[in-house]
């Protein structure tokens, strides 16, 4: 019997030192919540803008900037550091206006296609949305130095 204890310790206390380090990052609280108001609102940003369409198509790629959109909105800016609140605003800014001018085709891409304002106007607004995301995404090392680290690199 002390034969199979002399063999077995060895193995139970690596299981329980693997089992050990391996659930230290998930049952500590830094993992489970955000240490400020701004990891939060970064944290949702990053989720909000993870957000992909299903299909490639017009409506599902409107649907997916809705949904985007919506989400940046419902987020909330209480104790947030103002460079990011202004940094989402203004995506929402834009993706919103990528979304009225798709309404203005009726969400149609023929038509969009087919007008060539409709289509540059269109182009623009795509662009000017994508560089603004570029220049939220662009934060996450300001907000690092600022709030002192924890600011993961955005999700979408």
């Amino acid at each position: 019997m002390r034969g199979f204890w002399l063999r077995a310790l060895p193995a139970c206390a690596v299981a329980c030192a693997l089992g050990c380090f391996s659930m230290n990052g998930l049952l500590s609280p830094a993992a489970r919540e955000p240490a400020t108001p701004t990891h939060a609102y970064w944290q949702g940003a990053s989720a909000a803008l993870a957000q992909r369409s299903p299909t490639q198509d017009l409506g599902g790629m409107l649907a997916a900037v809705r949904a985007q959109t919506e989400a940046l909105r419902a987020l909330d800016p209480a104790g947030v550091d103002p460079e990011l609140v202004a940094a989402v605003n203004d995506v929402i800014a834009r993706e919103e206006k990528v979304l009225a001018i798709a309404e203005t085709a009726d969400n149609s891409a023929q038509i969009i296609r087919e007008s060539k304002p409709m289509a540059a106007a269109f182009g623009e607004a795509n662009r000017q949305a994508a560089e603004s995301k570029k220049r939220l995404r662009a934060l996450r090392d300001a907000l690092n130095a600022k709030h002192g680290g924890g600011f993961a690199a955005p999700a979408g």
